[in-house]
């Protein structure tokens, strides 16, 4: 995007698409169109109430109580018919702004949550921080108080228009002398109108005009505060367990401290800029009457006329004030839609980082065979900094790899860059046919039921509920047989070593043809380790395992070791001790298992299914 991300361009480019969007487009112009028309309907009946003005205060100064009870019905009309248009534009507009918010909402997490892009905006925090917060406040700001302003500026330039030949018509000519200079100004309340909003329009702009960036700062700071209140929430039970309650504390006492500056400095700003428009709003009842008072006064215009004229004046008055009235909620709507263009931007640039070319990213590409592939992968961290140097592995449908390495040496980047979620480095990944699943060292648990998380993220066919009781009593966890419709929070509710079990049930009702595991049993025992990996070799024995861990006893259930070993350039990917056969690796855990006591049965089972394949 070439736009600067404060500009209102950048936004409108952004945000405007909702009126061409095809299944969109259509309510929309209706909605704008009603929007219109009930906007040029309350400024015909605001001349009425002008009009109105002018009779009922004529009909007082000359006492007519006849005209006056007459007044007061028409009166009665003028309060009903604006009553229905005004509620029924309120509806219109409402519609629009949630309408144009549910549209943007939907095209900003389509980018958002989309191919990793999530993940990947993580990892660059500092350049666009809270997203959620964007997305959830931002918008909702950026679209409501458009709509608003949209129809506030729309009132405003019809109702100039009508009330300033209203007013014209009313002002007459007023005789000035100006030393031995005599000559008579048409239309002089019109130019009084003009000249006192432009003043106090120019004040304004002069007072508020770093209310923008002042909004912009509190705005993050409330996101900043908003975060610490979230990591607390989620990361509950080790901050009890760990006694963090005071460093918790603490955070939050900083975050509120640069929220309160920022508040500050924001007041400051609107401070000024209050005492301002507290002093125009005084005025502005009285000026009006003060700059008809010559017509009236010289017997030009009647006690109706006056009220008519001042009326008037006060209408044009309000409509080239849009400014005054308006500039502290135009500060909080500026902030707002830099927001949403920054997160938009942000967006932009890891596309176009994934959409590089060869050479300038990690290319990874549909395979047609049964190999997994890594050509010449090297990763980096998104500021540069080589983790890989270049690898080059070829695994086939099957097999069983375990690769090692130290903590932080790009062990886990590898499975982000085959899954597509890593674009920095180089190289190709061509991925295998069939379906592949990754299974994170901690699983994601949707919100719903059990029965949902198991089949996330979309239910394989054929499968029942004695499918799903079978695959958890399988990984050791009976006690949740009979949990499938509770709806819970999982994440929370379920130990470490109980969600993985749950990952593990998950594979199995799934049937991938190729599983990357990235400490997928960290939390699991020795016991409960041996139990999971075996059932993976006797449930899914012709699916390929690619295991990313340190732990003793995993080179057990595997054919073959690689490990990253540091490098000149980063680290290297080389392969570890000798491949193993399949007939070997079940002899291996054969022997594992006569060695530890075992329930009688259950090895007699796994070597019936397994050995001889």
């Amino acid at each position: 995007m070439d736009t600067p991300h404060s500009s209102l361009r950048a936004f409108a480019a952004v945000a405007c698409g909702y009126w061409t969007a095809p299944g969109y487009r259509g309510v929309a112009w209706l909605l704008t169109a009603g929007m219109t028309v009930f906007g040029i309907v309350n400024v015909a009946i605001a001349l009425w109430l002008n009009i109105w003005n002018r009779d009922f205060f004529n009909a007082l100064e000359k006492r007519d109580t006849t005209e006056l009870v007459e007044q007061l019905y028409i009166l009665a009309a003028i309060v009903a018919s604006a009553g229905i248009a005004v509620a029924i534009q309120l509806h219109i507009r409402r519609r629009l702004q949630f309408n144009w918010r549910a549209w943007l909402t939907h095209v900003t997490t389509l980018r958002w949550l989309n191919s990793g892009r999530q993940y990947q905006l993580s990892l660059l925090a500092e350049e666009c921080d809270n997203p959620d917060g964007r997305i959830a406040e931002d918008i909702r700001i950026s679209t409501e108080f458009a709509v608003e302003f949209a129809q506030s500026i729309l009132q405003c330039v019809l109702q100039l228009i009508t009330f300033l030949g209203v007013l014209w018509v009313l002002s007459g000519d007023l005789p000035i002398t100006i030393g031995g200079m005599a000559f008579n100004l048409p239309g002089y309340m019109v130019w009084a109108a003009v000249l006192y909003a432009l003043f106090g329009s120019i004040l304004t702009y002069a007072l508020g005009r770093g209310l923008i960036e002042a909004g912009n700062v509190r705005q993050g700071r409330e996101a900043d505060m908003r975060s610490v209140l979230i990591r607390a929430r989620e990361n509950a039970e080790g901050i009890a367990l760990m006694r963090g309650e005071q460093d918790e504390r603490d955070r939050l006492k900083e975050s509120v401290g640069d929220l309160r500056k920022a508040w500050h400095v924001q007041t400051r700003g609107q401070g000024s800029l209050a005492l301002l428009t507290s002093s125009l709003a005084y005025l502005a009842p009285v000026v009006p009457l003060v700059v008809a008072l010559p017509r009236y006064l010289g017997g030009e215009l009647q006690l109706g006329g006056l009220m008519q004229t001042a009326q008037a004046f006060s209408s044009v008055q309000w409509a080239l004030s849009w400014l005054i009235d308006n500039f502290s909620k135009f500060a909080d709507w500026r902030a707002s839609t830099d927001r949403v263009v920054h997160l938009h931007v942000a967006l932009h640039e890891l596309e176009e980082t994934v959409e590089a070319p060869n050479g300038e990213r990690i290319d990874v590409t549909p395979g047609e065979g049964d190999r997994l592939i890594l050509r010449e992968v090297g990763l980096s961290r998104p500021d540069g900094e080589t983790l890989v140097a270049e690898a080059e592995v070829e695994i086939g449908r099957g097999e069983r790899v375990l690769i090692r390495g130290k903590s932080g040496s790009g062990k886990s980047t590898i499975m982000r860059a085959v899954a597509g979620v890593w674009p920095w480095g180089s190289g190709s990944v061509e991925l295998p046919r069939g379906e592949i699943a990754f299974m994170p060292q901690k699983p994601y648990f949707p919100l719903g039921t059990l029965r949902e998380a198991m089949l996330y993220p979309k239910e394989p066919n054929g499968i029942s509920d004695d499918d799903l009781r079978e695959a958890l009593h399988e990984v050791g966890l009976d006690h949740l047989r009979g949990r499938l419709d509770e709806d819970e929070r999982w994440d929370h509710i379920l130990s470490g070593g109980e969600q993985q079990r749950v990952a593990f049930a998950r594979t199995l009702i799934h049937k991938p043809d190729w599983i990357f595991m990235d400490e997928a049993t960290s939390a699991l025992d020795e016991v409960g380790q041996e139990n999971v990996m075996r059932l993976l070799m006797e449930k899914l024995p012709e699916t390929a395992v690619v295991s990313i861990g340190h732990r003793p006893g995993l080179e057990l259930f595997h054919t073959r070791e690689l490990e990253l070993e540091p490098g000149k350039k980063g680290a290297e990917l080389k392969p570890h001790g000798k491949p193993r056969s399949l007939s070997d690796l079940y002899r291996r855990m054969a022997m594992h298992s006569r060695s530890t006591p075992r329930e009688p049965g259950f090895w007699a089972n796994v070597r019936a299914n397994l050995i001889g394949r």
